[in-house]
């Protein structure tokens, strides 16, 4: 090995090599703004309910990376649009804020492609070392952001409904949650794809004679970890206290009276720019060391009493509600009474209906669409229209009422009478 290959062993993919033409991306990877990743947990809350999902972005970015380089494999990239699609794949969650999704909840426009996009363009050290690897590859990686990278087909590899996050993820979050039915067969998948003419374009499509099964599998998988796993009651309470919680703070915030321990979080509550400095400063470990603080002596009994709830791990309870949102709507005024007559004017901080939807396959825009060619039937079908009418191609609501326990006993038998009523 030269000085710059490095090699990860990773319990999901085996080894993960960067060598060759790759080892110019070990530099990418030394970045402050990579090694970060290191500190903010692949799935959330997960571990509160899966003690072994305690998995960072940065082994998601890497094995994102290392399925990258084999999909370019198997479809003879060209060299120089595989190198651009692997360290977008590297990259693709450079973004992402503590606690992954749920931040970006909390603080809507923070989104982590946004971010993604500014640490790429502005980050002196990441812009140093992709401008090393080749001198306008950072203006190329903004266009995987914006979706105007061309060739479309290798835009599509990193963001789409079978991209390698998606490719990865399933299979590591399955793997450290110990969730067997995350299972699929990639290789299968891999031998599958092609890059084809669709409409006058090329474009990514899987051959159907090769590899539909492998692909539902794959679907499959990924609608049973949303159900099971990532949309698990408690992992949604947990995420729902934090939301809470940061609401709570922002109010603070913005009424200045901000509590010490997170100031990037105050200047985004205030809707003020960060610096990509102090947005790289945000990470699980800066919160949860806030929270520790906030649950010890804040000054507001609101936060202070959520943020204890929640790193003594005493969370929210969780009501079924069915999945017709129509039904739940007539109940919410009664749901707010009960909260206020415990909480008074902090009931908002301890009750929400919680509507999280269970996705197999959904492409919200074409350019997320993917194709299938030789199809006995239809010859070329976009996967979409190929499972209208299952359950795999639509989201499927599932409605919780999220609450503290103090109010479960008054709440759980008026959602049962209203919802038996109908």
């Amino acid at each position: 090995m030269s000085q710059r290959d490095r090699v990860f062993r990773d319990p999901v993919h085996g080894l993960i090599e960067l060598d060759g033409p790759d080892s110019a991306i070990v530099p990418v990877i030394d970045t402050r703004a990579f090694q970060r990743l290191r500190r903010i947990k692949q799935m959330g809350f997960a571990w509160l309910v899966y003690p072994g999902a305690e998995h960072s972005r940065f082994g998601h970015a890497l094995g994102a990376f290392h399925v990258a380089g084999k999909i370019a494999d198997a479809l003879d990239l060209e060299p120089r649009t595989a190198m651009h699609v692997k360290v977008a794949a590297l990259l693709h969650d450079i973004g992402h804020g503590p606690f992954s999704h749920a931040w970006e909840e909390a603080f809507p426009g923070v989104d982590h492609e946004r971010w993604g996009a500014r640490l790429v363009a502005q980050d002196e050290q990441l812009v140093a070392a992709l401008s090393a690897i080749e001198p306008d590859l950072p203006a190329t990686l903004a266009r995987f952001w914006s979706k105007d990278y061309e060739p479309a087909f290798a835009r599509k590899l990193v963001s789409s409904q079978l991209d390698v996050d998606r490719l990865d993820y399933l299979l590591r979050d399955g793997h450290y949650s110990g969730a067997g039915y995350a299972t699929y067969d990639l290789d299968w998948i891999l031998y599958a794809l092609r890059v084809d003419d669709v409409d006058g374009r090329r474009d990514l499509v899987v051959d159907y004679r090769r590899g539909m099964y492998a692909v539902e599998q794959y679907l499959f998988a990924r609608s049973y970890m949303y159900a099971q796993v990532y949309h698990h009651k408690t992992v949604r309470a947990a995420e729902w206290m934090f939301l809470k919680l940061l609401s709570r703070f922002a109010e603070l915030a913005r009424a200045g009276v901000e509590p010490p321990g997170l100031p990037a979080a105050g200047s985004l509550a205030r809707g003020e720019q960060l610096t990509v400095a102090d947005y790289l400063r945000l990470d699980d470990v800066s919160v949860t060391a806030a929270l520790d603080r906030w649950a010890a002596d804040s000054g507001d009994p609101i936060l202070r009493d959520l943020a204890a709830r929640l790193t003594e791990r005493r969370l929210f309870k969780t009501i079924e509600l069915g999945d017709d949102p129509s039904l739940v709507a007539p109940l919410e005024d009664d749901i707010r009474r009960v909260a206020v007559d415990v909480f008074g004017d902090a009931a908002d901080s301890y009750v929400q209906i919680d509507n999280a939807e269970q996705v197999g396959y959904f492409a919200k825009e074409r350019t997320e669409e993917l194709h299938v060619v030789g199809h006995p039937l239809h010859g070329t079908i976009s996967l979409g229209e190929l499972l209208a009418g299952m359950t795999l191609g639509r989201p499927v609501s599932r409605m919780r009422l999220v609450c503290a326990p103090e109010l479960v006993d008054a709440l759980r038998p008026l959602v049962t009478r209203a919802l038996t009523r109908r």
